[in-house]
């Protein structure tokens, strides 16, 4: 019986085999392959190294600095990593300072050997304030002085200010125009018929007659300061 059970069992192995060879033999070698579905990349935020050559690619002033969450929203305290550039005058503007620093826990953010601005507690947009007052009474002129925030954490900010419901810094994202960037600070005042804006860039400004101009002209980057204009 058990050489019975064995012969068929011998026999029902040797018919799958050949059942697997008949079909792998259909098969033709040359069958399309399937294509590789890649996965959307996410937008990068940490390209600010690209926009400043010459600076370190992470807002780190030493291994001591730590990670601090950030919201560019929120308050500045001890920690946090700015990384910014100076400007003096907007006609053939000068840079005066160029940085990384962190704040101390005094909440005082180093300026080399202008001095320090006290931002621990401020917001960005009263940060930036600060800052400026520092350079300008460290240099005693009458010309604007523009502070130009390019990232908190390895975070990328752009300011817009002027005639908007509230001046305030936004993250960048990854193919941002300046509509939207506009658009997330909620637009301009009520009752605002203005158009003009302009956008500063190393110092420099640059008018646009109305959003449309410049979403065919400009790209936003890191650092940028976009003012909508109250009176044109």
């Amino acid at each position: 019986m058990s050489r019975v059970l064995t012969a068929l069992l011998f026999a029902a192995a040797s018919f799958l085999l050949c059942s697997c060879g008949m079909i792998k033999s259909l098969i033709p070698d040359s069958m399309p392959k399937l294509p590789k579905i890649g996965m959307p990349s996410l937008p990068s935020r940490n390209t600010v190294a690209k926009l400043v050559p010459g600076m370190s690619e992470r807002d780190k002033v030493n291994a001591e600095d730590p990670d601090v969450p950030f919201n560019s929203r929120g308050t500045l305290g001890f920690g946090h990593t700015v990384r910014l550039e100076i400007y003096e005058g907007t006609r053939g503007p000068d840079r005066i300072y160029r940085g990384i620093e962190m704040i101390n826990t005094e909440g005082l953010l180093p300026l080399g050997k202008v001095g320090s601005a006290r931002v621990g507690g401020l917001t960005l947009p009263k940060a930036a304030e600060a800052i400026a007052t520092v350079f300008r009474l460290a240099g005693r002129n009458t010309r604007e002085i523009t502070v130009q925030i390019i990232s908190v954490e390895n975070t990328p900010v752009i300011y817009l200010n002027g005639d908007v419901m509230e001046a305030e810094f936004i993250p960048l994202f990854d193919d941002m125009s300046v509509r939207q960037a506009v658009t997330v600070t909620g637009g301009r005042k009520p009752g605002s018929t203005s158009r003009g804006f302009y956008i500063s860039r190393h110092g420099q400004r640059h008018f646009f007659t109305s959003l449309e101009a410049a979403d065919k002209n400009w790209k936003p980057q890191a650092g940028d300061v976009i003012t909508l204009s109250p009176d044109i």
